[in-house]
């Protein structure tokens, strides 16, 4: 059985990172397997291409590295969108597998999309559009040698989205070997409450199709009122705080022990950069994590 890998995501306070050396060498001097890339803060893309001076400038600090990498697509992408967007959504996603191959990584995470209008019809067109366009991308990240990795997420603005369990019938339908799931526990979390569906049944749904996984802590409820401020939302446990492991209020062992994961899965701490005082912390509790999920799923 192979070994899962434990990373994070290089998350700059300013959402501005510019030269990635700093926090290649932290994450080297902590090491993890793997850093994920966040390309909505990385200004590797210009008008729908890879902007190759600071490409050359990633290039440059990434090379010679023991670090394995990962890539997080821009978040504004979005295969559920009205038809006639969809195609500046695809070519963006294009662009980003291209970084993501450019970058020697494997995995790239893209949200699942986000439909404007609910009403029956018009939601099941918009799944018909991601899978279709989802298809298309497949074929060419494969081209790439990139997985695409849909991850959870949730109506965090009122449009309608994916349980994690549709989010595995979708990806199931489409059956492209370079398409799979990433499994944000807090957006899963937070997806179910707004549902009321039960997550342990939802993320079983999806765990064998997870190659990448998203770690941060939360409270799974989203409470209205008096979070204008993070330290608000914080103090009512609202919402996808991304809080260090143990700090909020999900089970990590059960979630990550009990369902059933491929061999090799990339577990990815996504820490708000308030919290990266407990980044070395949060190293120590995933690599445990890793190695309970190890025992959890070995032969006998």
């Amino acid at each position: 059985m192979k070994r899962h890998r434990i990373g994070y995501t290089l998350w700059p306070e300013n959402f501005a990172l510019v030269d990635p050396g700093p926090f290649l060498d932290e994450a080297e001097g902590l090491g993890v397997d793997t850093v994920e890339i966040p390309l909505f803060a990385s200004r590797l893309i210009a008008d729908g291409a890879i902007l190759e001076p600071a490409m050359r400038i990633f290039e440059h600090r990434m090379q010679g590295r023991r670090l394995g990498y990962t890539v997080h697509a821009l978040l504004s992408i979005n295969l559920m969108d009205v038809p006639e967007r969809l195609e500046l959504h695809e070519t963006m996603a294009r662009a980003c597998i291209e970084v993501t191959a450019r970058l020697g990584a494997r995995n790239m995470v893209l949200h699942c999309g986000l439909a404007e209008d609910a009403s029956a019809g018009a939601l099941e067109a918009a799944y018909a559009r991601q899978r279709e366009s989802l298809a298309r991308l497949g074929d060419f990240a494969a081209q790439h040698g990139v997985l695409i990795c849909v991850e959870t997420i949730w109506n965090f603005d009122q449009r309608e989205t994916a349980l994690p369990g549709r989010l595995a019938a979708e990806l199931r339908a489409i059956d492209h070997d370079a398409v799979r799931a990433t499994l944000d526990y807090a957006h899963s979390a937070l997806q179910c409450g707004l549902k009321g569906a039960d997550l342990m049944t939802e993320i079983a749904e999806i765990a064998p199709l997870c190659h990448h996984l998203h770690l941060n802590d939360c409270f799974g409820a989203i409470r209205e009122g008096h979070n204008s401020l993070p330290g608000e939302a914080l103090a009512y446990g609202s919402g996808d705080l991304h809080l260090p492991l143990g700090w909020g209020g999900l089970e990590w062992e059960k979630m990550l022990t009990e369902p059933s994961y491929p061999d090799q899965v990339i577990l990815n701490d996504e820490l708000h950069p308030t919290y990266w005082c407990a980044l070395a912390d949060d190293v120590a509790e995933m690599r445990r994590l890793a190695e309970l999920m190890e025992r959890s799923n070995a032969p006998g």
